[in-house]
């Protein structure tokens, strides 16, 4: 049940002048109720007859790509020691609170989300602690796709589709419910791991088959065609960094991933939404792989 935000509770269609609707997501938006907006998202489009599906184009892929290259000569610099091995490593202190226990996770950079030719750019950045454990027992965690729906809240199936050595290809579905938005996602993940020294590993991940599913676990579950949708998710890019330390292993993820940008009218609406998934699901992955790697 949506809570009455005044003496009135006005249904979204019957709103008359846009006046009147603007001023109404402004008392909304004055009192914090940002989860009541975005149950109200479905309502709204019709009330202002937007088309809220749409497709990934190629200049937005061209653009990404070039970020994406750019993140890669960062990773390239330090499995060089021309950088640090591990980010954190440049921060005494915030590595003092991981050792100690801590999750840390921020944005990579000050201007995630990029806003890029229809699209915007997400770049997170975490690293854990995980005690008790080794490369090798962090790597299998990593690696196995048929269990990961057992590690992974947000995977609810998965599965390993194919091994060549150092060179894993994956199937995750992905399932996310967010003050009351649910996306379902088909993901193939392609990722390729490197020893850089006997204490340390890079893994590359990168998720370009994501299919949007609607209706998911209905008789009515349709799968989009890539690169169709509502555009919450085009592309998904990891980049992890494992180094051996006394006692354990330090684990860093940076994640880069693309979705649509934000269309007109009500871009505002869903940009909390968009820049919260990413930074939520960051902490969650590095929770879960501490979790399943320390046992």
């Amino acid at each position: 049940m949506i809570p009455s935000v005044g003496p009135h509770k006005p249904e979204a269609c019957e709103l008359s002048g846009s006046s009147k609707r603007f001023g109404v997501f402004a008392i909304l938006l004055k009192i914090g109720r940002l989860s009541l907006l975005l149950a109200l998202l479905g309502s709204l489009l019709p009330c202002y007859g937007l088309q809220f599906n749409t497709k990934l184009r190629p200049q937005t892929v061209v653009s990404f790509d070039a970020y994406a290259r750019q993140v890669e000569q960062e990773q390239s610099q330090r499995c060089e020691g021309k950088k640090t091995f591990l980010r954190i490593e440049e921060d005494p202190e915030t590595l003092r609170s991981v050792m100690n226990g801590q999750l840390f996770v921020e944005r990579s950079t000050s201007s995630t989300p990029l806003d890029i030719p229809d699209g915007l750019i997400h770049d997170w950045y975490g690293a854990v602690f995980i005690p008790h454990s080794t490369l090798q027992r962090v790597l299998s965690v990593l690696q196995d796709f048929d269990h990961h729906a057992g590690i992974y809240p947000q995977v609810t199936r998965s599965k390993l589709i194919k091994r060549d050595g150092n060179d894993i290809t994956g199937y995750w579905r992905l399932e996310q419910k967010k003050q009351g938005i649910q996306t379902v996602f088909d993901v193939t993940q392609h990722a390729h791991y490197e020893e850089i020294s006997p204490s340390e590993w890079i893994v590359k991940s990168y998720a370009k088959d994501i299919d949007a599913v609607e209706g998911a676990g209905s008789a009515h579950e349709r799968v989009r065609a890539t690169g169709e949708g509502m555009g919450l998710l085009w592309r998904l890019y990891a980049y992890w960094n494992l180094k051996a330390v006394d006692g354990g292993v330090l684990a860093e993820c940076r994640s880069v991933s693309l979705s649509r940008g934000l269309p007109g009218g009500i871009g505002w609406m869903i940009r909390p939404f968009l820049q919260s998934v990413p930074k939520d699901s960051m902490d969650s992955t590095l929770r879960s792989t501490r979790k399943a790697a320390s046992e």
